[in-house]
């Protein structure tokens, strides 16, 4: 309640365009000091999609290369990144680019505006009212199915805080039934479909903030560069001389 009230104020002052995910944490941070960051939520969530998702070499048995997430507070982008790609000279490196991007559907998916409608699960982790328990819920609108999920998480999380238990048992079944509360309004809100103002501001900030970029290695002239893409804007890149390290620290 005390978030809403907040949330609200700042609308009054801000348009919907111009909070940003930063003013989001800061103003769920006055709210609850122990409330979730929707940016290091969104990033860590991103960063384990990649990580479970690469793609492994069986013959040379290694990892490919894949793509990290990292936010930018200094520059208020959000990049999904791929580095260490030495450069293919049979094409160009826009050429390359591309056949590289071409690997990756989700992500192609969002450079292209004709399936920019589509859901963005590694961008998941930033809708934080579909969080419970540090977790991102989905259900089937199975109701045995659904119950058994709800039944689930509410044993996960006694479980996880038994040690943070009292012998105050009317101020432990307070918390259990505040968590249960919690969680059917998630339930409630995914089941449903519901999109909050919450929801909207962070889909709006992220199709701003979002960049993809790709660096590629040549070898021969010992140089390094970078191929960026905007969501919506095509799957023609935008190529520059570019070091990783540079970019490491914006």
């Amino acid at each position: 309640m005390m978030f809403r009230l907040i949330f609200l104020l700042a609308l009054s002052n801000l348009s919907f365009g111009n909070l940003k995910l930063e003013d989001i944490d800061n103003l769920r941070m006055l709210s609850a000091p122990d409330s979730l960051s929707v940016i290091k939520t969104g990033t860590d969530f991103c960063n384990d999609f990649f990580q479970n998702n690469k793609n492994l070499d069986i013959q040379q048995n290694k990892f490919k290369n894949f793509f990290m997430c990292k936010f930018s507070t200094k520059r208020n982008r959000f990049y999904i990144y791929m580095l260490a790609v030495d450069k293919d000279y049979s094409l160009t490196l826009k050429e390359n680019c591309i056949n590289i991007v071409k690997k990756w559907p989700w992500i192609l998916d969002h450079i292209d505006e004709k399936y920019n409608v589509q859901k963005k699960e590694y961008l998941d982790g930033f809708y934080i009212d579909n969080i419970f328990n540090n977790e991102i819920l989905s259900f089937t609108k199975n109701i045995a199915l659904d119950k058994q999920r709800l039944n689930n998480q509410i044993s996960k999380l006694i479980l996880q805080n038994r040690e943070n238990f009292s012998n105050d048992n009317s101020k432990n079944n307070l918390f259990v039934e505040e968590q249960i509360n919690k969680l059917n309004r998630v339930y409630k809100k995914i089941v449903n479909e519901e999109i909050t103002d919450l929801d909207k501001i962070i889909k709006n900030q992220l199709e701003k903030i979002t960049r993809y970029k790709i660096f590629i290695n040549d070898l021969k002239k010992s140089k390094s560069y970078s191929c960026t893409w905007s969501p919506e804007k095509g799957i023609n890149p935008y190529v520059k001389i570019e070091k990783f390290n540079e970019f490491d620290q914006i």
